[in-house]
């Protein structure tokens, strides 16, 4: 009998056990307010005591790296129910959705989250990856806002850009960051955004 499926297998787990390792370092490290501002490769491989070359060889390169821990920070915030958000065929209720969404993923790693954004005005690698994600929340408000123009029940006055510009801004960390610093509980805050998007909506 031929073993070497089981092989491949067992190096796919360890390659895959290897990889949660190095993102988790490097969240680690985010985490830890006294850490060095700047991200290195050599940082990481000393928190996850790998070698360099084996975080080359999993990411290719620091910004592959980078991507790797926004969709591993996306992953432990549950952002995959914004799926649910555009599957909703209420668009009032979608956007409901897509603001509790936020509120949860912010809340999920608030400090790791402050930190990148807070580098990401230094570190060029870092601000693209935070800039296209921040993007991504005016594309689903203005999916949101589209579908909310041609639902019968929900037509409002056409919207223009601005106003999926400021949906957006109501879920940004920086919104969410604000509030729960202010001492509102992720509930309250959910409650806060939720009105000031539907009167945002109707004005």
């Amino acid at each position: 009998m031929c073993p070497r499926p089981y092989k491949s297998g067992k190096r796919q787990t360890s390659a895959a056990e290897t990889r949660v390792r190095i993102l988790e370092a490097l969240r680690k490290l985010l985490a830890n307010e006294s850490s060095p501002s700047e991200l290195s490769m050599e940082a990481v491989a000393r928190e996850a005591d790998i070698s360099r070359l084996t975080i080359y060889y999993q990411f290719k390169s620091r910004s592959g790296l980078l991507e790797a821990l926004y969709d591993h920070l996306a992953n432990r915030g549950n952002m995959r129910q914004m799926s649910e958000a555009f599957r909703e065929p209420n668009p009032r209720t979608a956007l409901e959705k897509m603001i509790r969404t936020f509120v949860q993923f912010w809340a999920s790693d608030p400090v790791v989250i402050r930190r990148l954004r807070a580098m990401s005005s230094l570190d060029t690698e870092i601000g693209d990856g935070i800039r296209a994600r921040d993007f991504r929340r005016v594309y689903a408000a203005n999916e949101i806002l589209r579908r909310m123009n041609k639902h019968p029940r929900e037509k409002t006055e056409p919207q223009n850009s601005s106003v999926a510009e400021i949906l957006a801004m109501l879920t940004s960390f920086e919104t969410y960051d604000a509030l729960s610093r202010a001492g509102q509980s992720n509930d309250a805050i959910t409650e806060i955004l939720l009105k000031l998007a539907h009167a945002t909506i109707v004005s």
